[in-house]
């Protein structure tokens, strides 16, 4: 049997084509899937029950299991969801202003990267999600919270472009206009700079919102908290993105976790003016979220050189914003993503 959500609308029209069928049945059915969000083909009551009958012959539509949900003080949402092989992956829903909400999805269980501030990182790459799976995280936390639609960033546990081909089909899915209909203006692809990846990503999705795990553009920093880096030196990736086709009145987004001693220096923040000049682009700081699975390696920067750090790169003219962490209680905060905690913790996941 066929993953239906694991199709675009172009791959299902092929086989629907084949059973003789006309073509407004593909709009229908996808419109079903994304703006009904069914779970059942059942429900599909524009079909006779006879072509139901076939489509759950082909086809079936991905289980989602959510094995825990937390909320946070501040409205965010921490979904735990158990997949088909017993892997689990986490995605939050972030409330943010004028009631709009952001979506943070995973594209891998585990990641492969090994970034030392990142609790994902330290589980290890356990396999790439599919795609189906990453449109279902959406899918599910859209209809469960009653919301039309939501911004989409792919900021959750893994790196998108080491699962190219699976991240960048789901996000065509997400956005076709007879499915959930998700500008790419309204989605975000956040990457650690796989520089193959961003050359791919110039032609098969121009216009995409990018950001960059940057938080250094010292070589010998940026190496110690992201060994990626040794693979794909800075200044390589930075050369890679610098004419990466942007959306209009939208600026790459360069994001910069602060940690204690290592980049908050004056001359890591003179590093970052001279680098915004390069790029229509934004600095986002984020406070270092501490996890059990971080450890003591790095600690957090102190509130204060936060917002000294941050007022000396507004007064050389760079956009800066200083992130509110968002869901830390519950561990849904960057960095904080990492399902293999639930062995050593009170959840049953089952």
């Amino acid at each position: 049997m066929i993953d239906i959500l694991s199709l675009t609308r172009d791959e299902l029209e092929s086989i629907v084509i084949g059973f003789g069928w006309e073509r407004y049945r593909v709009d229908q059915i996808f419109g079903f899937l994304y703006k009904q969000r069914i779970d059942s083909f059942d429900e599909i009551t524009t079909l006779k029950k006879e072509m139901r009958n076939q489509l759950k012959e082909f086809f079936y539509i991905y289980p989602v299991e959510v094995k825990v949900k937390k909320v946070s003080g501040d409205g965010t949402i921490k979904y735990i969801f158990k997949l088909i092989d017993n892997s689990f992956i986490e995605s939050v829903l972030i409330p943010m202003t004028r009631g709009r909400f952001t979506i943070c999805v995973s594209t891998q269980v585990g990641c492969r990267m090994g970034c030392r501030f990142c609790a994902t990182g330290r589980m290890g790459f356990k396999r790439n999600l599919t795609a189906s799976e990453i449109v279902a995280q959406v899918r599910f936390i859209l209809k469960d919270n009653n919301l039309k639609t939501a911004n989409v960033v792919y900021m959750g546990m893994g790196e998108p472009l080491d699962n190219y081909s699976n991240t960048t089909k789901s996000i065509k899915i997400l956005m076709d206009e007879m499915g959930l209909s998700i500008s790419k203006r309204r989605i975000t692809l956040s990457t650690c700079g796989i520089v193959k990846g961003i050359e791919r990503l110039k032609k098969d999705l121009p216009y995409i919102n990018m950001a960059l795990s940057l938080h250094s553009v010292d070589n010998e920093k940026r190496s110690l908290i992201m060994p990626i880096n040794k693979a794909y030196p800075v200044e390589k990736v930075l050369n890679s993105l610098a004419d990466f086709p942007l959306p209009r009145r939208k600026r790459i987004t360069f994001e910069y976790v602060m940690i204690k001693g290592l980049n908050d220096t004056h001359k890591d923040a003179k590093a970052l003016v001279k680098l915004s000049g390069r790029f229509r682009c934004k600095i986002n700081i984020i406070p270092l979220n501490k996890h059990d699975l971080i450890g003591t390696d790095f600690e957090p920067s102190q509130e204060e050189t936060i917002e000294e750090f941050a007022s000396y790169l507004r007064k050389k003219g760079v956009f800066v914003t200083v992130r509110q962490s968002k869901g830390s209680e519950i561990n849904a905060a960057c960095g904080m993503l990492a399902t293999d905690i639930l062995k050593t913790s009170n959840i049953d996941v089952g």
